[in-house]
């Protein structure tokens, strides 16, 4: 491993390096101003051509903007040393799952086509070519989508490198054909930017195995290899083809945006049946034999996988429409269907028409109610207002759990924990009978892992046992992802069952759990046998280390629990002071409210106060937080005038709680105290009390009490009794 590098440039603090090989060396680097990790590549280049390509390379990818790309953020000279600075992934490459036998659902499957559809049209319209699409080039993120990674083999337009990339099975057959040509009339094929001795760069297998599952966009030389290698002897050397490599002759008689289709086409294919495709394309065996799938993606995928490229899809936005239109393939098919019957029946020809016509009438309803479905589940998701939409799907289509698990994910995604483990426990009989259909049951796993984290996420003793049993559910669903087992792990460790914690992190380690993962497992043991300084270094490693944001969350809640715990709320204070830039977004008002209590804890009720404010206007009302908010405003004389509007916004949200009269009582009560004893009125106040009272009694269940409203009947008394009341 070569010595780290300093740069001049401050933006970039380089923390380690991921690996290296012929392409060049790889570092994960910490971006300043976008307080985000990155990925830095050194570049072997030699000569001032090579860089200056290079630079066009990245210009031009600079330039590409989609949520399923990584991003490529600069080029950096340094002396005479280059880097790239590109976007880094969180995820697994598709490869591994399939290397595991993880069977992919066909909308999954069609759901990841859509979204690498968007991202190869995006770079065709920039005039870049991928050339090296498959599922190892594509990953998985936490989120369930897809990013296609891995540039190396990409052909950018005005630059005059012949490098095409062999990957077998999933290269287009004029590629393969220009390998046997080359090969069979003795030209060389070396891999591109290796020196004499061949030596491979390494593989983004590679990367994953050595950190984690996380792989980065690389540009030029890092190529992923698929793990059943084909390799042939030339020249007494074994050259393993899945490099991409440098062409003499013919690359330029390619179609590549149609040899692009026809990679997508082959790895979609694989996804769906579980089958890698044969490196030559006469032998591969038609989807439609392979499994039962719709009669629309046999058709797109087949299409797209045509030897001869003018019969395949013309163009990316083609193939796009053709799968956003998929259900009007299948309506062709079933029109055919009905012609077939209509000839075959026996009856009067008119009988034959109208039964002809029902069908038809039935499957063009049936294909509309489809499209219509789908776009009500989008909008659960994206649109402002998802309740509607919720109930127009489930009326829709009350036998699909697709509407319970965008609903779920919403109200988790926006950090409502009260209003999603509401939801989901007031449709769980719904839910659960689901079970009885396998095709439902990543849906269910998914759903009760979100709940298992909002359990976990109320952080006392009782939810933690209800999210240890969550989680145990989701992991007898989906027994092939190993962050439920993480999930399960952590929950197990914090009800106290460490012996059962650490088998369940053994499955979680077998299913290839990522080592930051790991670390925030073990800190979770720690934690649980009352080792709080193994436990604090573990969740250090997982904060200062992680590129998931989620997981840093996690380490950032236990290590501030463990603090508070010991009596130290100044470390808390410092620890979540850092979390709020590198936390999910929508974990950060939940974190700012702990920082609010940690700084209480401390003494400092100015900072209390402050970010208290600050969460009272940035998210959806909380009682609980105005209530913190106006009990420290109405102790403070000095901020005691910003309580009137906060009073009068809980009194607009909470018409029936008699907490919002009983704090106006309170808070009268402090204005007439600092009054000189001629000016007291505290008429105000007791009327505000009579409202109180009101509430309480009709509100509240035979057995309940409240001090504070305890100690306001007292106050009352005293104030008759003194003369004030009358």
């Amino acid at each position: 491993m070569q010595p780290i590098p300093t740069l001049s440039d401050t933006t970039y603090h380089i923390t380690g390096e991921i690996g290296s090989g012929g392409g060049g060396v790889v570092y994960k680097a910490w971006h300043t101003r976008l307080q985000k990790y990155v990925v830095l590549k050194e570049l072997m280049s030699s000569t001032a051509k090579n860089t200056a390509m290079q630079r066009n390379e990245i210009e031009a990818l600079k330039n590409v903007k989609s949520p399923y790309l990584p991003q490529v953020f600069d080029f950096l000279t340094e002396g005479e040393r280059t880097f790239t600075v590109m976007e880094f992934i969180e995820g697994e490459s598709l490869d591994k799952l399939l290397a595991r036998g993880v069977i992919f659902t066909q909308a999954q499957v069609i759901g990841w086509y859509e979204q690498l559809i968007s991202a190869i049209e995006t770079i065709h319209k920039q005039n870049i070519c991928h050339r090296d699409i498959k599922p190892a080039n594509i990953m998985l993120t936490p989120e369930g989508d897809v990013c296609l990674i891995d540039f190396n083999a990409a052909l950018v337009s005005g630059n005059d490198v012949q490098i095409i990339s062999r990957s077998l099975g999933y290269a287009s057959p004029e590629q393969y054909d220009i390998f046997e040509r080359n090969r069979n009339a003795g030209i060389s094929q070396k891999p591109e930017n290796t020196n004499i001795n061949m030596e491979p760069s390494y593989t983004a297998v590679d990367f994953t195995e050595r950190h984690g599952n996380t792989m980065h966009l690389s540009v030029n030389n890092m190529q992923p290899q698929e793990t059943n290698k084909e390799s042939r002897v030339t020249n007494n050397r074994s050259m393993d083809y899945n490099y991409p490599l440098r062409i003499v002759s013919g690359s330029d008689e390619i179609d590549w945006k149609r040899s692009d289709i026809y990679s997508l086409g082959a790895t979609m294919y694989h996804l769906l049946s579980g089958i890698r495709p044969p490196q030559r394309a006469v032998e591969v065996i038609p989807l439609s034999n392979t499994g039962k799938f719709g009669e629309g993606i046999v058709y797109i995928v087949e299409h797209s996988m045509r030897i001869n490229p003018q019969e395949r899809f013309a163009s990316m936005s083609r193939l796009a429409d053709a799968v956003r239109n998929i259900y009007k393939f299948d309506k062709k098919w079933r029109a055919k269907q009905a012609k077939k019957i209509a000839v075959a029946i026996t009856l009067p020809v008119l009988l034959a028409l109208i039964v002809f016509m029902v069908i038809r009438i039935n499957a063009s309803m049936n294909q509309e109610r489809e499209e219509r479905f789908y776009e009500l589940i989008y909008n659960i998701g994206h649109a402002p207002e998802p309740q509607n939409f919720f109930y127009d799907a489930i009326s829709l289509k009350m036998d699909r759990i697709d509407p319970y698990l965008a609903m779920s994910k919403r109200l988790f995604d926006e950090g409502d924990i009260e209003s999603c483990i509401g939801f989901i426990e007031q449709n769980i009989g719904i839910i659960s009978g689901f079970q009885s259909e396998p095709e439902a049951h990543e849906s269910l796993g998914s759903i009760y892992n979100i709940l298992g984290n909002c359990y976990y996420n109320q952080g006392d003793a009782v939810s933690y046992k209800k999210a240890r049993d969550a989680f145990e559910i989701a992991v007898n669903f989906v027994r092939g992802n190993p962050a439920y087992y993480r999930d399960h792990a952590i929950a197990l460790a914090r009800t106290g069952d460490i012996a059962q914690a650490e088998r369940t992190l053994e499955r979680a380690r077998q299913l290839d759990l990522e080592s930051d993962s790991l670390d925030l497992l073990r800190g979770e043991i720690f934690y649980a046998r009352h080792e709080y300084t193994d436990a604090l270094e573990s969740y250090m490693k997982v904060i200062s280390l992680s590129g998931n944001d989620y997981l840093r969350y996690r380490a950032y809640h236990a290590a501030d629990d463990i603090y508070k715990m010991l009596g130290e709320p100044g470390r808390s204070v410092d620890i979540l002071s850092e979390a709020l830039t590198r936390i999910p977004l929508n974990r950060v008002p939940e974190m700012k409210l702990r920082l609010a209590n940690a700084y209480a804890m401390s003494g400092d009720y100015e900072n209390t106060i402050i970010l208290l404010e600050e969460l009272v206007d940035s998210t959806t009302v909380n009682f609980q937080i105005m209530q913190n908010l106006v009990i420290l405003l109405i102790q403070d004389e000095t901020k005691q005038n910003r309580v009137e509007p906060l009073l009068e916004r809980m009194s607009a949200a909470f018409p029936n709680d008699y907490r919002v009269p009983m704090y106006r009582a309170y808070y009268q009560e402090a204005v007439q105290r600092a009054n000189p004893n001629e000016y007291r009125d505290y008429t105000l106040m007791k009327q505000f009390y009579d409202d109180a009272v009101l509430l309480y009694e009709n509100n509240t269940r035979a057995g309940e009490s409240d001090p504070e409203m305890q100690q306001l009947d007292l106050l009352i008394g005293q104030l008759y009794a003194g003369g004030w009341l009358e």
